[in-house]
């Protein structure tokens, strides 16, 4: 199979279950490495898993159908995760930034549910504002030639 996708496109891959979508998706993120073919990824030849180095400005991006949250902590502990972890940003800088990339996400009032309050597509919001925020802060969490890996996951 072949795929071109040009700057600015958004694509979509659909198809029954068990057919290699989420497969083919980890391939082009660099996440798996293909068993057999090539993927180029802005005009580079890219061989097996991507490399820390690689990912740097590859604006590659996914959600996948788990939004992977953290049962136990709130939506503001979730989205906000990476900077409470990480970062010496205030407690109540972070929280106003969360409602903010919440709101932004058409998830306002939700910041104290916990996941299981939320429906699949509240979930999958949570994750892309989770995302949004990572990427947006990663210079201020990781020094120059630290950073954590950019990735944005989308739905």
């Amino acid at each position: 199979m072949a795929y071109l996708i040009r700057h600015g496109e958004a694509v979509g891959i659909i198809g029954p279950s068990g057919t290699g979508k989420s497969t083919v998706l980890k391939i082009i993120a660099g996440l798996l490495a293909p068993d057999k073919g090539d993927v180029y990824i802005r005009g580079r030849r890219r061989v097996g898993l991507i490399s820390d180095e690689e990912i740097t400005g590859l604006r590659i991006g996914l959600v996948f159908q788990s939004a992977a949250l953290f049962d136990s902590l709130t939506v503001r502990e979730n989205v906000g995760f990476l900077l409470y972890e990480n970062s010496s940003m205030p407690g109540d800088k972070i929280s106003d930034l969360v409602t903010e990339t919440l709101a932004a996400v058409g998830l306002k009032g939700v910041e104290d549910r916990l996941p299981s309050e939320l429906s699949g597509g509240m979930k999958k919001r949570v994750a892309l504002a989770r995302s949004i925020i990572f990427d947006t802060t990663n210079d201020a969490v990781e020094p120059e030639g630290t950073k954590l890996p950019q990735s944005h996951f989308l739905s």
